[in-house]
């Protein structure tokens, strides 16, 4: 039945040999096909190994390939699958490298670091730096590279390494379990590096140092030199801020510390730095420079019935702020509020006079009830005086005429004064002259000078001593 036949053309360079049906013809014709194939064969825990010059193939676990004897030649190499999936040393000279060849993945690891091989999420095998090639052919398989100053605490993974009882555990890695009370903080060469929680297994380079940090009495202030390591490097301030609680208190301040709720201690200005252990730690930082407040516009009346708005001033500083803290809800609101008091009181007892006569008096008075009334809740009040007195318009319009007749009687007053004097000095001008003609004739020449300083021309019939005669009568004794 020739319609039945058919032929199949197969390139002789193929690698692998393209032989269709080729697990059929293996089992029915296994002689035939040996004759010009080379015929590979893996059981479900072996691979093989390739080669035909510079070509490489990796035959899967439990595959069928065919490879023609033709041509450069074909090498073939076996193996069985060993449970840390290692390429054998033999395999890893014919290859070339960093070249991946089907299910052999090749990789190289750098100093410093090292690779964590995982299949089925079961542990492999621990890779030091070098070169390695490893088998990639069950399900999941996979490698994590780390470095050698990095702690491994995540649990499946720490968990896979522990029951796995592979011989790193003893050689490269060192493992720890920190308590419901303990940190763990890791160290490379002065620099930290890790912080392992409460009650976490983890494993490390056995080149880290480990320090042990008991919670049992947090909150506590951190170590001396884990604070330096923390300020100095920021990042270092990340691996710690799940762990610590810090806070800073500037200076001319004091800084109010409470755990959980309750008042815990007062700080001084400086940087501060604790273990939390999981309490709940908060600060209030209270500022102890002198802060001004003013109190403006309060409506008051004086004791003679005169509405008046007062401003005022105070200067406190706080000297007690565990005693304020314990005692105020709000300090500021409490001050403002006792001056109000004060101001009240005080204007209340004075007339408007007394009080515009003697405000240092009032101020004192202010000062000393609100002085003693802070005092008692750690608050020193430097100063406190009235500012402005503010009077409506109608009572300070009647003020200012008031105070405009005053001065108008003041002025009267020393005019008349002035007049009296001018009169005086004007009676003893007159005897002088009485007595004294040259005199009397020098303050006619004096008079003349001041009319002719406002006369732009000057003309004199008849002499000066015609014009003289004209301008006033003199004495008989003058005309001799």
């Amino acid at each position: 039945m020739p319609w039945s036949k058919k032929l199949t053309l197969s390139n002789l360079t193929d690698f692998p040999a393209s032989i269709s049906k080729l697990e059929w013809l293996n089992a029915h014709h296994k002689q035939e096909l040996e004759a010009h194939l080379d015929i590979v064969q893996t059981a479900h825990d072996e691979v093989a190994l390739v080669c035909s010059g510079q070509q490489f193939l990796c035959v899967a676990p439990n595959s069928l390939q065919a490879f023609w004897k033709q041509g450069l030649g074909v090498k073939g190499f076996k193996t069985h699958i060993a449970a840390d999936l290692k390429v054998p040393v033999a395999w890893l000279e014919q290859l070339p490298a960093g070249v991946p060849v089907g299910c052999i993945k090749q990789l190289t690891i750098a100093a410093g670091s090292y690779g964590l091989l995982f299949a089925e999420e079961s542990f492999r095998d621990f890779l030091l730096p070098g070169r390695h090639a490893y088998f990639e052919v069950w399900p999941k398989t996979r490698l994590t590279l780390c470095k050698q100053s990095q702690v491994i605490d995540a649990k499946d993974v720490v968990q896979a390494i522990i029951a796995s009882g592979h011989a790193v555990l003893s050689t490269q890695l060192k493992k720890i379990e920190t308590s419901d009370q303990q940190l763990a903080v890791w160290w490379n060469k002065n620099e930290l590096v890790h912080v392992t929680s409460q009650a976490t297994p983890a494993l490390a380079s056995s080149d880290l140092k480990l320090e042990l940090i008991s919670l049992e009495q947090a909150p506590r202030a951190l170590e001396e030199h884990i604070v330096l390591a923390m300020r100095s490097n920021t990042s270092i301030a990340g691996l710690l801020a799940k762990h610590v609680t810090s806070y800073e208190v500037p200076s001319e301040h004091v800084g109010m510390l409470y755990i959980d709720g309750v008042f815990h201690a007062s700080l001084k200005p400086g940087f501060y730095a604790y273990w939390h252990g999981g309490n709940r730690l908060s600060l209030t930082v209270i500022d102890t420079r002198l802060t001004t407040l003013e109190i403006t516009v309060q409506e008051m009346l004086t004791q003679d019935k005169v509405p008046l708005r007062v401003n005022a001033t105070a200067g406190y500083k706080i000297i007690d702020a565990p005693l304020m803290l314990a005692s105020l809800n709000d300090y500021k609101d409490f001050i403002y509020k006792e001056i109000q008091f004060a101001l009240r009181a005080a204007v209340g007892s004075k007339t408007l006079d007394g009080l515009l006569e003697n405000k240092n008096e009032t101020d004192g008075q202010i000062l000393q009830y609100v002085a003693q009334k802070a005092q008692a809740q750690g608050i020193e009040i430097v100063s406190l005086g009235i500012k402005d007195l503010i009077l409506p318009g109608e009572i300070k319009t009647m003020l200012a005429k008031v105070v405009e007749a005053e001065k108008a009687a003041q002025v009267n007053v020393i005019r008349r004064r002035e007049e009296t004097a001018a009169t005086r000095s004007l009676m003893n001008t007159s005897r002088v002259m009485e007595d004294n003609p040259v005199a009397l004739r020098l303050k006619e020449l004096e008079t003349l000078e001041k009319m002719t300083e406002k006369i732009d021309k000057i003309s004199v019939y008849g002499g000066l001593e015609s014009l003289l005669k004209q301008v006033a009568a003199f004495k008989p004794a003058i005309d001799k």
